[in-house]
């Protein structure tokens, strides 16, 4: 039995079937067959993607693969990543602020906290990301016209290389159109229960500028009001305290979580003759995302009590992330006579500065440090700054064979550089007056106690295939590899003003050549509309470097001090077809994932003083059930259902110790549970499509969504038991009424406003911030084309 809460999923359900009865509708009982096919085929959104390289239909690629097109990822109001994977009972995040990058878990593959934190370092997803052909280490790109979103689950490393561990996320955009010229104007409004009224706007424009030059254009601003007030001193502060370090005297800040984003894209498009295309485009994005969800819990008081109520945090300084993000690409393709070529090369930035609250400073300067740092003897506090900094180049050409025949193949060469820094500073007003700080001769800004720059550049090349024989007609057999050489370099720059106990400097490198992952595939066509797959496949991320720093005559041994590729090994059984006359549509698959040498987080203690940093821990193992259906139920309604389980942990036990001479070692025993995903999660959604007599569309859908218990964090024993965020339900809905030109639609989210418990952010002396689910949103979109 499902663990749905049923009163409320039943009433919905009821409801909905009560909105669409036929006798709403002034429209002819005898409608002809072939209204009745574009009606269900409205209900079936069955999308064409390029995910192995060749167009093909979902329904036809033997993976565990899904697509959703421009029109749905609208109607649902799906504009970014967090949305994406809220969506999913496959892909799981924390449901953190808009200002923070999110761990991701795919397949229950995780070892990173689910939680709120300001340092990126920390932050670890087994899911890779795309946006058209350039890869990317992270991706708040907002869905703004793009053609459809498609989800690869499973290691994919040998046509997508680095980071697929548990899956893949592209974004494809649309391209420039040489036919049409077109005009689109979105606009939106919406308002989270408790906070102000938020606009979002786009405007996309098509037009050629000869028989073979096309250029598109889009624009959209996002203007999100927040809900969360912010506080600058903690309620257990009354008789003293603390004032607002922008010199005001204001004492809150109303609905502070907000974030104004600009995203931008133009693409120029030649088509230089009948075969080939160069296509250049320039992708660009602001965002300045404010303050931080949740509530701050009172340290002083036993139990969950709040200091100022749901939806207020405590965070004397200002708190923000500042992120600029820009893509230059230019793409070829070229079809021959026998085969396709395409042609990609790319450059992108992605930086992020801003500012945080750091209660956890008091510890490290007050009590650890001098007693006049400490909350009772300072009316000072601490912030941190951060500017972290990706960019990097890639390359890749590929070759797709376009002949009929037995055999098909897509093979290439893929090359990149990526360079990384992840850098942050400690501030504690007055600290150079306490501390005795003398500047001029340790350096560093003032006031300044603790300064970190994790810097790496990595490099890879690959060659990459894929080949697949058509042993009869209805079974095929694929097999494929990537062969790659890496270089990784790293110069660790932690610097100790205040104690001088942590400092580290130092150029280091990690490299291997002839490094090699496969994948083997083989589906069976039972029927005509139904497909069995099995595959074997493997995935990989890249290793790195550690700041660890030796102690005297102890040397930090060289496993710790460079964490190696962790990769997987997926076996996967699946099935997939159309049933009953194609009124049932059903995928459904079974995986078991071997993960070795995994990257999980770990320390160093230098005198209580953490550096953190990542080791190889011992070999984990996944293993869990995914399922999808369609149930046309008539005409104009269908049923669609998917649920998820997945269970993941450590494989064995081992030791590691950070120290050549094999001290310092931390243990992580076979058994301990993996966290970061649900056991279970389940979806249920109710569709309705009508073609009414006017020439109007009218269409609904209903969703109910279960995620089950979340385990915070890794067990490192399986007597360990961390932290479970309890298991809740979410139900959203939407309407629509489109025209020729024109749509318009109302939707909303977390109906009930299930305030569930999904994240946490350590504040400290503060208090610790409490996060959960969004409150009730209602929103409006319109669009039309002109």
């Amino acid at each position: 039995m499902l663990p749905f809460n049923k009163k409320p999923i039943a009433y919905l359900i009821s409801a909905f079937a009560l909105s669409v009865t036929p006798a709403v509708f002034a429209q002819d009982d005898t409608e002809e067959e072939t209204e009745n096919s574009q009606q269900q085929s409205r209900l079936v959104e069955n999308v064409v993607v390029t995910a192995t390289r060749r167009e093909a239909s979902v329904e036809d690629i033997p993976i565990n693969i899904s697509a959703i097109g421009e029109a749905e990822l609208r109607k649902r109001a799906i504009t970014d990543l967090k949305s994406l994977i809220e969506d999913s009972v496959t892909i799981s995040a924390p449901a953190n602020s808009a200002r923070f990058a999110d761990s991701v878990t795919v397949r229950g593959l995780n070892v990173s906290a689910v939680n709120q934190n300001n340092l990126e370092f920390f932050v670890r997803s087994t899911l890779a990301y795309y946006l058209d052909e350039t890869p990317l280490p992270n991706i708040g790109y907002r869905i703004k016209d793009i053609a459809r979103v498609e989800t690869l689950l499973g290691p994919q490393g040998t046509l997508y290389g680095s980071g697929s561990l548990g899956g893949t996320v592209r974004y494809i955009t649309n391209q420039p159109d040489f036919e049409e010229s077109t005009v689109r104007l979105n606009s939106g409004i919406y308002q989270t229960a408790g906070g102000g009224m938020s606009t979002d706007t786009d405007v996309v424009i098509n037009q050629p500028l000869g028989e073979n030059l096309a250029i598109r254009a889009s624009l959209a601003y996002l203007d999100e009001a927040g809900f969360t007030d912010r506080v600058v001193s903690p309620s257990f502060r009354s008789e003293n305290p603390w004032t607002n370090p922008d010199g005001t005297g204001k004492k809150r800040y109303e609905n502070d979580d907000y974030q104004n984003v600009t995203t931008g894209k133009v693409a120029l498009a030649w088509q230089f003759n009948p075969d080939a295309k160069l296509t250049f485009t320039h992708a660009q994005q602001s965002q300045l995302a404010n303050g931080s969800r949740g509530s701050t819990l009172d340290p002083t008081q036993d139990g969950d009590v709040l200091q100022y109520g749901q939806d207020v945090v405590v965070g004397r300084y200002r708190e923000y992330a500042d992120r600029s993000f820009k893509l230059d690409s230019l793409d070829l393709e070229w079809d021959f006579e026998h085969f396709a070529m395409k042609s990609s090369t790319s450059h992108f930035e992605d930086t992020r500065e801003g500012r945080a609250n750091y209660g956890i400073g008091f510890v490290y300067y007050g009590d650890w440090g001098w007693s006049a740092l400490t909350p009772e003897e300072t009316d000072e506090s601490p912030y941190m700054v951060f500017d972290n900094t990706y960019s990097g180049i890639s390359h890749e050409t590929r070759f797709v064979s376009m002949v009929d025949g037995p055999i098909s193949w897509v093979g290439g060469i893929y090359y990149t550089q990526q360079e990384r820094s992840l850098a942050f500073q400690e501030h504690f007003p007055t600290l150079d007056a306490v501390g005795g700080l003398d500047r001029d001769a340790i350096g560093g800004e003032q006031n300044v106690g603790y300064a970190e720059d994790i810097n790496t550049e990595y490099k890879e090349l690959a060659l990459f295939g894929e080949l697949t024989y058509a042993v009869t007609d209805r079974w095929d057999v694929t097999v494929g590899t990537r062969v790659f050489n890496y270089s990784d370099e790293a110069d660790p720059r932690i610097t100790d003003y205040a104690f001088g106990l942590v400092d580290t400097k130092g150029a280091v490198e990690n490299s291997a050549s002839g490094e090699k992952f496969y994948k083997l595939n083989t589906s069976y066509e039972l029927t005509d509309d139904v497909l069995m797959y099995a595959t074997a496949s493997q995935g990989f991320r890249r290793g790195g470097v550690n700041g660890f720093k030796g102690q005297g005559d102890q040397n930090v041994s060289a496993a710790a001090q460079n964490y190696q590729p962790d990769s997987v090994n997926n076996f996967e059984l699946g099935l997939k077809g159309s049933f009953l006359d194609d009124l049932l549509y059903i995928e459904t698959n079974i995986y078991q994932i071997a993960w070795e040498n995994t990257q999980t987080y770990y320390s160093q203690s230098i005198n209580g003083f953490p550096l953190n940093g990542t080791t190889n821990g011992p070999d984990a193992e996944s293993q869990g059930w995914e399922f999808s259906s369609r149930l046309r139920v008539s005409d104009n309604v269908s049923l669609t259902y998917s649920t998820a389980t997945t269970e993941a942990k450590w494989a064995e036990t081992e030791e590691v110790c950070l120290y050549a001479d094999g001290s310092e070692c931390r243990t992580w025993s076979e058994g301990g549970l993996l966290g970061g995903a649900p056991e279970w999660r389940h979806n249920l959604v109710a569709n309705f499509y009508r073609d009414l007599s006017n020439g109007l569309t009218l269409s609904a859908s209903v969703r109910g969504s279960y995620s089950s218990e979340v385990q915070s964090d890794r067990a490192d024993s399986p007597d360990a038991e961390p932290y479970r965020y309890d298991s809740y339900t979410l139900y959203s809905a939407n309407v629509g009424l489109s025209g020729d030109q024109w749509s318009a639609g109302l939707w909303a989210r977390n109906l009930t406003n299930e305030r569930a418990e999904v994240s946490y952010q350590s504040e400290n002396y503060v208090g610790n911030r409490l996060i959960q689910t969004m409150p009730r949103t209602l929103g409006l979109n319109v669009s039309y084309d002109f």
